[in-house]
C-alpha cells in the first residue's frame, strides 16, 4: 500500500538542466489514510475521575493529544503521524521508539500506530518515516492513556531518468537528493537505484543529480517539496545508449572500456554485453576477450540507440 495517491497536476512548469529537459508536476495528495484523531481530548470516565493534573509534551511536533482516563494500571501512548496538518494518518509502517528518561528503550517496533503498554513516567518518542526522524519528550501521568498524532511535515518526491526521445534506458541509473534549504542544506539526504520510486523527505528545496551507472551522462534539478503533495519529476537526459556485444564464445570473459574523443575512459565493464548511457559525441569501445583487444569507434546522438558488436 502506498501513502501517496494522485490526480491531474495542479503546478506545471518546464524546466532546464545541464545534458537534460525536466518536467516537474506536482500532485495533491488524495485517498490511502486512516481517519484522523479528534483534535479534542476523549475520555472513557467520569469528570470527577480525571486526575489532577494533564499530560505534558514538549516541543510543538505533536498535531493532537487526545487523552484518555484509565484505571491504574491501564497506561500507555497510542502513537500516530500524518504528512502534514491537513492529511490524514499515514498507513504505511513507522519505525517508533520509545525510551524511558534514563534512555532505556521500552519499546521499538514497524506499524502506522504503536500502542505501547507504560506505566507513568518520563519518556522520548523517536519516529522514522522516509528520510524524516523526530524526537519528542513527553510525561504520562497516572489513570492517562495519551493518544498523540504526529505532524511530519513530509511530501514525496519521484524522479524518473529518461533518454530524450528514447523512454526509459536500458541501464542502471542512480539518483541522488540534496537538501538546498534548511538546516541540513548541501547534505545528500538519499539515494535511490529505482526509477519512479518515491522518496518520502521532509518539505523544503532539493536539488536532484540523476546520473547512469555505466557512462557519461548525467542531470541537475531542482524541486520544491510541499506537505502532503508529491512532485513527479521527469528527466529527460540529453544522450545515447550504446548497446556493446561480444560475438564469439558464450564462456568468453570480456572487459569492455569506453574511451570518449577528448580522452575521458569510463569505468570498466564485465560481461557479454554492456550498456553505456553517452553524451552525444565519438567514441571508441574496447573489449579485452583474454589476451586480445578488439575495438569499433562510433559516433551517438541524443536519443539515439546503438548496437555495436565485436567478435573474433
Amino acid at each position: 500500500m502506498d501513502d501517496f495517491s494522485t490526480r491531474p497536476a495542479l503546478i506545471r512548469r518546464q524546466g532546464s538542466a545541464k545534458n537534460a529537459a525536466v518536467l516537474t508536476a506536482v500532485f495533491l495528495l488524495a485517498t490511502g489514510f486512516a481517519t484522523a484523531l479528534p483534535p479534542l481530548a476523549r475520555s472513557a470516565g467520569s469528570a470527577a475521575d480525571a486526575p489532577d493534573q494533564t499530560a505534558a509534551i514538549g516541543r510543538p511536533y505533536a498535531h493532537s493529544i487526545a487523552i484518555q482516563i484509565v484505571q491504574p494500571g491501564n497506561e500507555g501512548l497510542e502513537l500516530t503521524a500524518r504528512l502534514s496538518d491537513d492529511t490524514n494518518l499515514i498507513r504505511r509502517d513507522i519505525s517508533w521508539t520509545v525510551a524511558s528518561a534514563e534512555g532505556e528503550v521500552v519499546f521499538s517496533g514497524d506499524a502506522p500506530v504503536a500502542e505501547p503498554a507504560l506505566p507513568p513516567g518520563d519518556y522520548v518518542v523517536r519516529a522514522h518515516y522516509g528520510s524524516t526522524r523526530l524526537e519528542q519528550s513527553l510525561t504520562l501521568l497516572p489513570g492517562n492513556r495519551l493518544a498523540v498524532s504526529f505532524v511530519l511535515e513530509m511530501g514525496g518526491i519521484r524522479v524518473l531518468p529518461r533518454l530524450a526521445g528514447a523512454g526509459l534506458a536500458a541501464a542502471e541509473s542512480k539518483t541522488y537528493v540534496y537538501a538546498a534549504s534548511g538546516r541540513e542544506r548541501g547534505r545528500l539526504i538519499t539515494v535511490s537505484e529505482t526509477p519512479g520510486e518515491i522518496l518520502r523527505v521532509s518539505a523544503g528545496d532539493y536539488r536532484i543529480e540523476s546520473r547512469f551507472v555505466t557512462g557519461n551522462a548525467s542531470a541537475i534539478t531542482e524541486v520544491k517539496v510541499k506537505p502532503g503533495r508529491m512532485s513527479a519529476v521527469e528527466i529527460d537526459h540529453q544522450a545515447g545508449l550504446a548497446h556493446l556485444a561480444f560475438v564469439g564464445a558464450p564462456d568468453a570473459a570480456v572487459s569492455w572500456q569506453v574511451i570518449a574523443d577528448n580522452g575521458e575512459a569510463l569505468p570498466a565493464v564485465s560481461g557479454l554485453t554492456a550498456n553505456f548511457v553517452l553524451k552525444p559525441g565519438l567514441y571508441r569501445a574496447e573489449a579485452d576477450v583474454g589476451s586480445e583487444k578488439l575495438e569499433a569507434r562510433f559516433q551517438i546522438s541524443a536519443g539515439e540507440q546503438r548496437d555495436i558488436m565485436l567478435g573474433n
